[in-house]
Formats: structure tokens, sequence, C-alpha cells
């Protein structure tokens, strides 16, 4: 791809992407999926101080907290929606299919496929991004307290909300929708062995999103739409598990 033909849009995604990208460990950590666990440890606290139930309450003045939830969910997912046409329109075809075929060209990824890859990791932050920014927002309108310096709350969600073999594999792990206050508690007696099987999950989660994010924009000509719809969806998932898990919440704190 030609630098000087990006759209500016696009390049300007492209240069904030480039930097985020070696923030998080280049392309080895995007290959081991050990960039997911880094951007939630920086972020999530960032979007979980900052979120203020009070502004949507006010915002949305007589409306019940499931008529707010619904609201933050949707914006989301239009925000993630758009995103995926910036990117749909930042790579092409061949691009992304050097990227799944090429391998690595001596030292990090090969150079005819890097805008690919800027593009498409960036994506991938941004629409964590956007997910994590939901989560934070919703456990405030629900008011249900989250620790933001432990990310298994997070990769439950993000987990069930991708589902097949990860949901499975946070099922065998004991991390459930809802998990009560009880088994944190008894958590934390075996930390180590729990912090390891939830970098593990990590891992394997950011690996699966990557390849999602890459996959979506591998077929000709509807990328741009694929990409959108399928940001879209995922977001709305990711929403509706979180409200789910947080509902659960609630009720576990009343019984």
């Amino acid at each position: 791809m030609d630098r000087n033909s990006i759209d500016p849009s696009v390049r300007e995604f492209l240069e904030e992407s480039k930097s985020e990208v070696t923030e998080f460990g280049g392309w080895q950590s995007f290959k081991s999926g050990e960039w997911l666990l880094r951007l939630i440890q920086k972020s999530f606290k960032n979007y979980y101080e900052r979120a203020n139930a009070e502004y949507f309450w006010t915002k949305y003045a007589s409306k019940d907290e499931d008529y707010i939830a619904d609201k933050l969910i949707s914006v989301a997912a239009k925000n993630a929606s758009i995103l995926g046409a910036i990117v749909g329109a930042a790579v092409s075809t061949d691009e992304i299919i050097g990227l799944i075929t090429g391998g690595e060209g001596g030292i990090g990824i090969p150079a005819n496929v890097a805008i690919a890859f800027t593009a498409v990791a960036g994506e991938a932050i941004t629409l964590v991004k956007f997910q994590l920014q939901l989560v934070a927002n919703l456990s405030r309108v629900f008011s249900v307290p989250l620790d933001p310096d432990d990310p298994e709350d997070i990769l439950t969600i993000l987990a069930f909300a991708i589902g097949g073999s990860l949901s499975e594999a946070a099922g065998k792990a004991g991390m459930k929708i809802g998990g009560n206050f009880t088994e944190k508690m008894i958590k934390q007696y075996i930390k180590k062995e729990v912090l390891k099987t939830i970098q593990d999950l990590g891992k394997k989660i950011g690996v699966k999103i990557l390849q999602r994010t890459i996959i979506k924009y591998a077929v000709p000509l509807v990328s741009i739409g694929i990409g959108s719809s399928w940001n879209y969806t995922s977001t709305k998932a990711v929403g509706k598990i979180a409200r789910r898990h947080l509902i659960a919440r609630k009720n576990e704190q009343h019984l």
C-alpha cells in the first residue's frame, strides 16, 4: 500500500496505532496474546475510576438502569462499527492474506504487510478499549464494584462473549458469570495458581481477538462491511454478557 494514497483520517489512525502497538509489545506480544492483559492492566483502572454514574442518571433523567445500559451498549457498538469501516479502508485483501501466510521475515513482521498489521492490531486495541469502557460504565450504573487491579471479571466477560472453547476454558477454571464473593475470597489463598490460570486465559483471548480481526478483512470487496458488522455484534455481545454478570453479582449482594 502506498502511504501517500491513504485517506488522512485513516493515516491518523495508523500513526496512533503504531505507537500503541509498540507500547503493548509489538508483533511478538500480539502473536502470543500477551498484549491483552497489558492493555487491561493499563486501561481498565483509568476507565473505571473515570466512570460517572451520576452523569448517566442526569443525562437519562427518569429512566431506569436497564434503559441506560441499553443506551451505553448501543453507543459502544456504533463506535465499534465505525472503527471497522476505518480499518477496512486502511488495508487491502492482499495485505491481509500476506499477514496470514507470510510468517516472520528476519526480525519482526514482514515489511510488505507492516501497515496491515498496524491496522488490525490497532483495531484490536481500540475495540477492546471501547469494550473496557463499556464494562466500567455499566458497573457504575448497576452499582456493582469491580476490582480494577484484578482482570478476572474482564476476562470472564470477554471469554463468554467470544464463546466456544474460550467460554469452556473459563468455566473449567471456575470463572463464571456472577461468580460470588466467597469464591473470590477463597481464591486469595491460592493466588499463584489462580494468577497463572488467568494469565493463560488472557493470552488465549488475546490471540483469538487478533485472529478474528485479521480474518474478517480477508474477504475481497466486502471487508469494510464485515469489519463494521462484526465489531458491532461483538461489542453488543460484550455488553449483554457484562450486564448479565453485573446483575448476577448485584443479586448475590442482596442475598
